[in-house]
Formats: C-alpha cells, structure tokens, sequence
C-alpha cells in the first residue's frame, strides 16, 4: 500500500486525527500559557498621589512595587513646592510591578524670567510683558518729551536691565516712562486688549476707563473672552495727547 493509501485509509486518517488533535491542544495550551505570561504582574492599581509631598508620593509608590520618576515643575505662588500636581499614567490604572509613574511637581523657587524690554519700546508693551512673565512693577514718570510714552529704564533694587538679564517670577522692578513737560500722556491703542489689560495700561498712564460690554458676559469666565473692539477717544497714529485723569470709554465685545 502506497503512502496515500494508507494516509487515506481507516487507520491513516486515525492517525491523522490524533495528530491533529494533539497539536491543538499544543496550541490552546501555548496560548493560555503566553497570556498568563504577559499577564502576569499587572494586576497593580496605580494609587492617587497628587496633593502628596514627593516623599510620600515615592513612599506610596514603592509599597506597591511601582517606581517614581519626576519628569516637569511648574511654579504657583499659590501652591507649596514639592508637591505633586499631576501623573501619569492615572490613578486606578493597571500597571506591571516595576512600572514608573511619572510626576509632576510645584517647584520650590520661581523660575528666572528674562526682562526682554528695551529702551525705547513703549510703555504699553513693557506692561504687557511684565505682566506675561509674572512681575511686578511700579510705574515712575519723569519729564521727557523726546520718550513721551517710552521706556527710558527698567531697574531691579537699583540696578538697570538689560534685555537681556534676568529676574525671578514675582520680584519687583521700576519702570520708569517720559512724560511730557505739559502733563499730557499719549492715548493708548486698546484695541483687541482684554479688560485686565486694557485697565493696567489705563491706570499706567493715570487715565480714568469705562468699560461697556456688549452684550453683558455670563460669568467671569465668559469676560475673559472679551476683547476691546472701539474707544473713545479714538486712537489713530496722530491721536493728539490727553491730560491724566481724562474719562476713555471703551467697548468690549467677543467678536474680532
């Protein structure tokens, strides 16, 4: 009897089926076994650290067989340094044993900002930069009618910026802006400035705002969407000089 015959015969086929049959039951056994495997050990449930001091949220880690890695800071005057503010992955997710977490903390120091303001410039940007980069200032006026609006300086406990130099979020700088020698002040641009800002530089200038909304914002949150979109007076490029104290309204609307 040839090959085939006997593949193809009773006691063939027999054979066959116990081969077969054995390789499945090979194969379902791999299969749960490679899944036990790749299973194993991730079961853990990653707890919530956040609000934690990073010594406790590394403590708390460890005890459940996870490591701690810190990957950013981010600075919050409000917030107490060394305390964990995000993580990743969440908290409750099912993680391997040795996993690391990545956190996120409040830093302890502000961070160095650089002045990047420059003799010359005007005085509403200056403000607007102070602002962005979290320091404070006050304004001093002294009479020059070639800086009228400028920057003539911009000192840190008596020492002028450069440009370049830098100083920590939330010191104290002078800035000092020309005047004109008959008491006038520029009229400020305020278009597309939100209400804070639009204020800020209001006040700078000693100049009285009014502000219209249009139509009344739903909350707080809703105003800071507002942008300025009119004035008056008008501002244009030969806007003639205002004496301080002068009333400038303004409208604030979310439409550009």
């Amino acid at each position: 009897m040839g090959f085939f015959g006997y593949l193809f015969s009773k006691q063939g086929l027999r054979q066959l089926a116990k081969v077969v049959l054995v390789n499945v039951v090979l194969l379902v056994l791999l299969w749960f076994a490679l899944a036990w495997y790749s299973d194993h050990g991730e079961h853990i449930s990653v707890p919530d650290v956040r609000t934690l001091a990073l010594t406790d949220a590394v403590s708390s880690l460890q005890e459940r067989g996870l490591a701690a890695l810190v990957v950013d800071s981010i600075y919050d005057e409000k917030s107490t340094g060394g305390v964990v503010v995000e993580q990743s992955p969440a908290p409750e997710s099912k993680v391997k044993e040795g996993r690391q977490i990545f956190l996120t903390i409040y830093r302890s120091e502000p961070p160095m900002e650089k002045i990047s303001i420059q003799e010359g410039e005007f005085a509403q940007v200056a403000l607007i930069k102070l602002e962005n980069k979290g320091i404070k200032y006050d304004l001093r006026y002294v009479l020059n009618s070639n800086m009228v609006g400028s920057v003539i300086s911009i000192t840190h406990k008596g020492k002028i910026l450069k440009p370049g130099d830098a100083i920590r979020r939330g010191e104290r700088v002078v800035l000092t802006v020309g005047e004109a020698s008959d008491g006038v002040v520029p009229l400020p641009d305020l278009t597309g400035l939100t209400l804070d800002r639009a204020t800020v530089i209001l006040d700078s200038l000693n100049l009285i705002g009014q502000a219209t909304f249009e139509p009344n914002p739903i909350d707080g949150q809703d105003s800071l969407l507002f942008r300025v979109s009119r004035q008056d007076p008008e501002f244009t490029e030969d806007a003639l000089p205002v004496r301080p104290g002068r009333l400038i309204d303004f409208w604030l609307t979310k439409e550009p």
